[in-house]
């Protein structure tokens, strides 16, 4: 008897089922789309880093965008983000806007926090008019233009828009226009004006809070992200996938049991959301941006001198310095803003503290906000619109009726 059975020849192979064909045929067409994918991650990762290096803000959400809308217009990736990837995102950028919450740096501003509060507060009721006015005088819908305009938290509110019924194209737009405008604003008006003997600055001043990638980063990331997300869900939050996690994140955080999401995760998710937006854009939807642009930008410097004005009110009442004031209440751009307060000498304690809130509340209040408002005044919040990719960004999403 033979040690080993005799191997089978072709002939004696059992053939294939029709499901193991369409299975593998399956795979075959996949292939070409999961290396197309895997091949633009890193390009938009790589560009990313090297646009961080520059001081370009949000590099990862605007490298991801750029080569989204390429990628969108050359036809190789017709379809957006898988749902799942792109809600995955979300709550990691919800862990990362809550672990902004600092305990400790609101207490060490002491009573210099109650005025710039009010400010930000009045930022919020700013930003939310200049949306619904940017509305009514242009074809951008109430929704979009309102979340376009939110002062604080571009990545968050971006991935925010589409569970709101907005266009995240146009959002994402909008808020980087205005992130821009504060970024490159913020360091020549502290140079030249309120600070001209302060030590020299870069230019964009962008450099980044500064995160490790550590074992316990990634652990409380991974529960903060799921337990927010199930914990949004289930209360019904507007954009509850983020929200949820922003909740839970700043909660354990205030606690003092929170740790700084890992840089890389960071990058990603953000990365993620870019592409999700990029993806979307059509040539038609070019061209109403590049129609929209002026006033957008007029829009975005009103909202930014307006919040300059409400800064100078406060040290007209209060001991705070101009450059701590003007600092503590830009409409946006924190990790700049906190570059530029080491690099002048301003009270970065209180600079961080009332910058964090400002982030924290903008995330958090202004979709319900913007939810509460719609549904006031036409008695239903009106759903989810046509996905973006079918419609221009100039048409405004039909109301439907109510159901993040």
């Amino acid at each position: 008897m033979p040690l080993f059975p005799p191997s089978r020849t072709a002939e004696q192979s059992p053939a294939p089922t029709p499901a193991s064909e369409g299975a593998a045929a399956r795979l075959r067409a996949a292939a070409p789309r999961t290396a197309v994918w895997v091949a633009l991650a890193t390009i938009v990762w790589f560009t990313g880093k090297a646009a961080e290096e520059i001081g370009l803000p949000a590099p990862h959400l605007l490298s991801a965008v750029l080569w989204g809308i390429t990628a969108a217009l050359s036809g190789l990736l017709p379809t957006g983000m898988p749902p799942r990837i792109h809600t995955a995102a979300q709550a990691v950028v919800g862990v990362v806007i809550g672990t902004y919450f600092d305990v400790h740096a609101l207490r060490a501003s002491g009573p210099a926090l109650l005025p710039l509060l009010a400010v930000t507060l009045a930022t919020l009721a700013l930003s939310l008019a200049a949306g619904f006015t940017f509305a009514r005088r242009s074809p951008i819908d109430e929704r979009t233009a309102a979340l376009g305009m939110v002062a604080g938290g571009s990545a968050a509110i971006v991935a925010t828009a589409r569970d709101l019924g907005a266009d995240a194209r146009v959002v994402a737009f909008m808020q980087y226009v205005r992130l821009t405008l504060v970024v490159l604003s913020t360091p020549l008006l502290v140079r030249f004006l309120l600070a001209p003997h302060s030590a020299g600055f870069g230019l964009l001043g962008a450099d980044e809070i500064e995160v490790e990638n550590s074992l316990a980063g990634y652990a409380f990331l991974a529960a903060a992200a799921i337990a927010g997300g199930v914990l949004g869900v289930r209360l019904r939050l507007p954009a509850g996938a983020l929200l949820g996690p922003v909740l839970l994140a700043a909660a354990v955080t205030a606690a003092g049991y929170g740790s700084q999401p890992p840089e890389l995760a960071r990058e990603l998710a953000f990365t993620v959301i870019g592409l999700e937006v990029g993806l979307r854009f059509t040539r038609d939807t070019l061209r109403t941006l590049g129609r929209l642009l002026p006033k957008v930008l007029l829009y975005s410097a009103a909202t930014t001198a307006a919040c300059g004005l409400l800064a100078w009110a406060v040290t007209a009442f209060t001991h705070i310095t101009l450059v701590d004031a003007y600092l503590a209440t830009t409409p946006g751009g924190i990790n700049a803003v906190l570059a530029t307060a080491s690099a002048s000498g301003a009270n970065v304690t209180l600079v961080f503290a009332v910058q964090a809130l400002r982030l924290f509340l903008m995330v958090l209040a202004a979709p319900a906000l913007i939810r509460w408002i719609l549904r006031r005044r036409t008695g239903a919040y009106p759903g989810p619109a046509a996905p973006p990719a079918d419609r221009d960004a100039s048409q405004a999403p039909a109301p439907v009726p109510a159901e993040r």
